[in-house]
């Protein structure tokens, strides 16, 4: 899956030098619930992304197993192109 998520990253860098989580979100919605929102954190604790938890953001997340959503709050993402 992270390979998956690195390249939709990789492809919404192409026109801009930085990208929220939320706005990343927008153009590739979450479709494997809770486990794909934890790669996204995994990844954002690479160089050259950033974690800032001074900035809380809310998220929805499809309950994949229980057919529902579920929001959560968590510090927000920005994904940056490598130098």
């Amino acid at each position: 899956m992270q390979q998956k998520l690195l390249a939709q990253i990789a492809t919404a860098l192409e026109s801009r030098s930085e990208i929220s989580l939320l706005e990343l979100l927008e153009i590739y919605p979450i479709d494997c619930g809770m486990e794909e929102v934890v790669e996204y954190l995994e990844i954002a604790h690479q160089p050259p992304h950033t974690i800032d938890d001074e900035v809380k953001e809310s998220i929805e997340v499809a309950n994949v197993s229980q057919g529902s959503q579920m929001k959560t709050t968590m510090p927000r993402i920005v994904f940056r192109r490598q130098a």
